[in-house]
């Protein structure tokens, strides 16, 4: 064994520690690099976070709206500066430490609106949504309207950290759209306010000229009286023009959904324009596909408003030529179509450069050649806003100097697939001048409530045909006189009077004896749209608007009158025998019950169309279903049968047989049997004597 001498391990000892100098040299070096690297880092850290918590609070001092960040616990993390404008019990630091958040907001909010508050925020601490929402709380004694947001805030890995609270100042928002409101207010009671000052003295106007028409036997007056109220209805149309562009504008306009069959309005658009047509050299044609549906469901009032307008403009601006109607459906899902509408004319026409300001409200194009045509440009514009209320659309294309035609549809509901080819005949009738009452009722009371003499005297007038008993009165207090002392049938009451308006008069009315049971019809000049609705919302049977249209009032009035007191005509008044010397002499049951000039109306003047609707009225012998459903009791049955018998009476001209069965229909649809039990048996002798008038007249 080899023996190292001390020298040989000194060198070999001195070997080692030189390279372990090195190695912790080497080390040394390693650690002072990655130490100077840590300075760095944690001097840049540094910097950062304080150039972070810099923008912090540059953000909470600047920050517009209050928002206050919570932990999971509810306390305080940071608040925005804006809350110190609303509070002073607490120091930032404070705030950075954490104080619950109903101590930090118990300054703010009231008790109240700081309980709903919490109560979100303990549901979203849960996990559940919480959607903005508005509160209006009293701070430092002002009203503050906030909008509140409460979101939840998550670490990156998704742990939960806390609540973002967001407090938004709506208030001069929600100011501006008070005032807004209130304008949209005011304006509206100035539209009402103004529709009753014109049509107060309109009602005067069309009241009397209704009285020359029916009373004057100078030609040359009534002449002067058709006038007067042809231009009063345009003044009022023009007035409902802006009344119904207001509520549209103002979303107030709804439509009112109801039942109707497009057969009556499609007779009553024709009659209307063949009735405006009789002396110019224009014609009017339909083309209609027999196949629509003729039971729908939807607003025909302003289905009907729409057409009118459209026919009424080619009506303005075809001199000669032709207007034509066509209608098309298409079947949608459900109970569902929709219809197609193509109104043509051969007029003017309309400059392409105008064409796109056709819809536009307030604007007729081509002013200079149509000077002379009235209207307030709003007619189209309304139409297009109820077309678009439909769920259609509406487009017009024309040639100038060649004609127009205006396209538009809508949807309907369909309430039965009975086709427009196999419907009855619509029911309009012709335009005959100053309209003729159809019953009397001598026995009824009516009472009239306004505060104009002048409205006093054209009720009074217009109800003098029915022979019913007239009582005046000049004010809501003298209206509730009258009814305490003495009993009265039907009233009707103006709205808008002094002292007492109509509303109170009725309601103080319903608490005298007998008031309950009454029938008080609102009788104003307040005709804006839904005005109907809303005074039977308020107590009142039925709404009869100024002017007073005879025909209109006669409705109202057969409907608000007991049947008991009711006398149907057997014909027009005026009508002596003098004047229909064949009928009186021979008593021919035909002759007496079948008006041939009329049917002839609702068969283009052809004879022998009529002889086949006169063979078809008799082969479609309805006494057997009649006596059946009768015996049965089946008031519905019977109100079917009963109201085709109408219809198809009124189209081969069996005018009183017509509104017979008429009286039967509405007596079974309002369940007034006995009304039916007792008109029954004559009825049917009535009917059974025409259909062998008929037979012994078709015989050779």
């Amino acid at each position: 064994m080899d023996v190292v001498s001390p020298e040989k391990r000194l060198r070999m000892e001195n070997k080692k520690l030189s390279r372990e100098i090195k190695r912790l040299r080497k080390d040394n070096e390693i650690l002072r690099i990655a130490n100077d690297q840590a300075s760095r880092t944690q001097a840049y850290i540094q910097k950062d976070s304080t150039r972070q918590v810099f923008f912090n609070n540059q953000l909470l001092r600047t920050y517009p709206y209050l928002l206050v960040l919570t932990d999971e616990k509810l306390l305080t993390v940071m608040i925005s500066d804006v809350f110190f404008r609303y509070s002073g019990d607490f120091e930032r630091e404070e705030i950075r430490r954490g104080v619950p958040l109903r101590e930090v907001l118990a300054g703010v909010l009231p008790e109240d609106d700081l309980s709903i508050l919490l109560e979100k925020c303990e549901a979203a601490l849960a996990g559940a949504s919480a959607p903005p929402y508005l509160m209006r709380s009293v701070v430092g004694g002002s009203k503050v309207d906030w909008r509140i947001t409460i979101k939840r805030m998550e670490k990156t890995g998704g742990e939960f950290a806390g609540l973002n609270i967001m407090f938004v100042d709506m208030t001069d928002v929600v100011n501006a759209m008070e005032r807004a409101e209130e304008a949209d207010k005011a304006k509206s009671n100035f539209l009402a306010n103004m529709s009753h000052e014109i049509r107060t003295p309109m009602n005067a106007i069309v009241g009397m000229a209704e009285f020359i028409l029916r009373d004057s036997a100078d030609e040359n007056a009534k002449r002067h009286a058709t006038r007067i109220k042809s231009a009063a209805r345009t003044l009022l149309a023009i007035i409902n023009d802006i009344l119904d562009f207001s509520k549209i504008e103002s979303g107030k306009m709804e439509l009112v959904n109801d039942s109707y069959q497009l057969s009556h309005l499609i007779a009553d658009l024709a009659s209307m324009v063949n009735a405006r047509l009789q002396t110019r050299p224009v014609t009017f044609r339909t083309d209609i596909d027999g196949n629509i549906p003729n039971l729908l469901y939807g607003d025909e009032v302003r289905l009907k408003q729409i057409l009118i307008n459209i026919l009424g403009n080619a009506m303005k601006f075809t001199h000669s030529g032709y207007i034509a109607l066509a209608i098309r459906h298409e079947k949608l899902a459900g109970d569902y179509c929709r219809l197609f509408f193509r109104v043509t004319d051969t007029g003017i026409g309309i400059k392409a450069a105008e064409l796109e300001k056709i819809f536009s409200s307030f604007t007729q194009v081509d002013t200079k050649r149509n000077r002379s045509v009235e209207g307030t440009g709003l007619g189209l514009a309304i139409c297009r806003r109820l077309v678009d209320m439909m769920g259609g659309s509406i487009h017009v294309e024309s040639e100038y100097g060649k004609g127009t035609t205006f396209r538009f549809d809508i949807v309907s509901a369909v309430e039965g697939w009975q086709k427009l080819s196999e419907a009855e005949e619509g029911e309009a009738e012709p335009d005959g001048g100053a309209f003729r009452a159809t019953f009397r009722a001598p026995e009824a009371r009516v009472l009239v409530v306004d505060d104009n003499e002048m409205n006093l005297e054209v009720a009074e007038g217009l109800l003098a045909p029915y022979g019913v008993f007239v009582a005046k009165a000049t004010s809501g207090p003298e209206a509730i006189e009258c009814f305490a002392r003495d009993t009265f049938d039907v009233v009707f009451m103006d709205h808008m009077m002094p002292d007492m308006d109509g509303v109170e008069a009725m309601r103080r009315i319903r608490l005298l004896k007998g008031g309950p049971e009454a029938v008080v019809i609102a009788l104003t000049a307040n005709a804006l749209s839904g005005a109907a609705a809303e005074y039977k919302k308020l107590g009142f049977q039925d709404f009869l608007a100024k002017p007073i249209e005879p025909k209109i009032m006669e409705k109202v009035l057969r409907n608000a009158l007991s049947p008991r007191l009711i006398r149907m005509l057997e014909k027009p008044p005026g009508e002596s025998a003098a004047e229909k010397p064949a009928k009186a002499a021979t008593g021919d049951v035909y002759a007496d019950a079948i008006d041939e000039e009329r049917a002839l109306k609702y068969c283009m003047g052809n004879r022998d169309f009529f002889g086949k609707m006169l063979g078809a009225f008799r082969k479609n012998d309805k006494t057997k279903p009649l006596e059946n459903f009768f015996r049965a009791k089946d008031w519905e049955n019977y109100r079917i049968v009963v109201h085709a018998l109408k219809g198809n009476a009124l189209t081969v001209g069996a005018l009183r047989l017509s509104g017979h069965a008429k009286e039967l229909e509405f007596a079974a649809r309002d369940k007034r049997t006995e009304v039916i039990v007792e008109k029954h048996a004559p009825f049917m002798e009535e009917y059974r004597a025409l259909l062998a008038a008929i037979d012994a007249r078709e015989k050779p």
